[in-house]
């Protein structure tokens, strides 16, 4: 059974070893790349950390982040909106999630966007969710698709990581309908 509860503060620390496990099988063989870092790059930077704890403080923007907890309170997924930090862009929010690779395809990833989704259609100030999303990441892209985003770029070229191309997929969801 899981369970989908806001990370709260005094948890952070659990969060970001989840992220730094998570961010290691980043591309690991076998798999597909989730993450625009190299393999040669720390998988949880202290600059990345710091986006979380800012933005969780509201020190830049604001940030709200759920995680998804397994019967042993074992964090096993995630998702997280964040602001746009653009003047007359706070209707819109910018989407982030991931689900350890020891517990895909049991829908967890599909749970949290549907409650991300139902938070978003309850809070009156958020009119859109913006993602980007790597567009070799096609389990993502599938899953995007079928909660209703909609794809409205692709950036050619966007990351050179490891001398390989990645394209860049934007995508959005109107919740205000």
């Amino acid at each position: 059974m899981i369970s989908i509860k806001e990370l709260n503060k005094d948890r952070l620390g659990d969060f970001f070893q989840y992220l730094k496990i998570h961010l290691s099988k980043n591309g690991e063989k076998g798999t597909t790349l989730f993450q625009p870092l190299s393999k040669q790059q720390p998988t949880l930077s202290n600059e990345w950390k710091a986006k979380f704890e800012d933005g969780m403080n509201e020190k830049v923007g604001w940030r709200k982040i759920w995680v998804a907890i397994n019967e042993e309170e074992k964090i096993v997924g995630h998702i997280d909106i964040r602001s746009q930090n653009q003047s007359h862009a706070e209707h819109r929010v910018l989407l982030g999630m991931g689900v350890d690779s020891n517990f895909r395809n049991l829908k967890i990833g599909q749970n949290l966007l549907e409650f991300i989704i139902d938070y978003c259609k309850d809070n009156r100030k958020i009119s859109w969710i913006d993602l980007q999303v790597l567009t070799n990441n096609i389990p993502a892209t599938r899953l995007y698709k079928k909660m209703n985003f909609e794809e409205l770029s692709i950036t050619k070229d966007m990351f050179r990581i490891d001398n390989i191309s990645y394209d860049y997929t934007s995508m959005t969801l109107n919740v205000e309908n």
